[in-house]
């Protein structure tokens, strides 16, 4: 199927590793320009690298998006190597287990900087000059988290049900069919640095093992019994990305096998 993402312009936040560089391979892969962003420089060339060697278009833009000033510096190396974007997908996030009673607010703070003010910054940037040229698309990386939140993850699931709540803000405010702005949100998703991390606490002995251990750690709460890949999320969000979702608006689209069980 022909996506007709020859020659956009794609900037995928944080995807120097996992998800994040699964969908810029995904993108760069259909013809588009890819930007690679992250806070290191390294893995960045790495993805960009592997990206220009299987013939595809790569751009590096660094910067941690939590501040200001680096965001705003990411937006204007792109504008003048590009010209701008048509696509953005925020995927920059961090966090995870942190006691809720127990965390000082500021932690609560910056957690809520990095996985939701991060695409806030993007967003006022980039959503103007999309409207200005007549199209775009917008997707922000979520979790089932958001609308199954667990003890011990209130923090992260608190930013990504804001970050779903703000997508369809958003996109209650584009109303000319030019733009669309989604969510997609993944389930247990099995990553290179999840195997990496599981090889290296001696709960696998390689990446095989590693994927069989998380399974067995997650799958009873999935009907597939399995967590997922990470082409399995790129695939749905180079669709979302693409000119033939353009009626696909203010969604939030799980991608997890089946675990979150209720209505979105």
């Amino acid at each position: 199927m022909d996506l007709k993402l020859v020659n956009k312009r794609v900037l995928v936040t944080g995807s120097t590793d996992g998800i994040g560089a699964e969908i810029a391979r995904k993108f760069a892969r259909e013809g588009a320009t890819v930007v690679i962003n992250g806070r290191r420089a390294h893995a960045a060339d790495e993805v960009a690298a592997a990206i220009r060697d299987a013939g595809g278009k790569a751009f590096i833009a660094l910067g941690d998006l939590s501040k200001d000033e680096e965001a705003q510096s990411v937006v204007e190396k792109i504008q003048a190597e590009l010209g701008g974007v048509d696509i953005l997908i925020n995927n920059a996030a961090g966090g995870g287990h942190q006691n809720e009673l127990e965390t000082p607010a500021d932690e609560w703070m910056n957690s809520y900087n990095t996985n939701v003010l991060s695409m806030v910054r993007l967003i006022q940037n980039l959503l103007p000059s999309m409207k200005e040229q007549g199209w775009g698309r917008i997707i922000n990386i979520s979790s089932g988290a958001a609308t199954k939140p667990s003890a011990g993850m209130g923090i992260y699931c608190s930013g990504k049900a804001a970050v779903n709540n703000l997508t369809v803000a958003l996109a209650q405010g584009v109303e000319n069919g030019d733009v669309t702005i989604n969510t997609v949100s993944p389930g247990a998703v099995f990553t290179p640095g999840t195997g990496k991390y599981f090889v290296e606490h001696g709960m696998a002995a390689d990446v095989d093992e590693a994927r069989e251990a998380m399974n067995k750690m997650a799958g009873n709460d999935i009907p597939f019994n399995r967590v997922g890949e990470t082409d399995e999320i790129a695939n749905v969000v180079v669709f979302l990305g693409s000119p033939l979702a353009s009626y696909v608006h203010g969604a939030n689209i799980r991608v997890d096998g089946g675990y979150v069980p209720t209505m979105n």
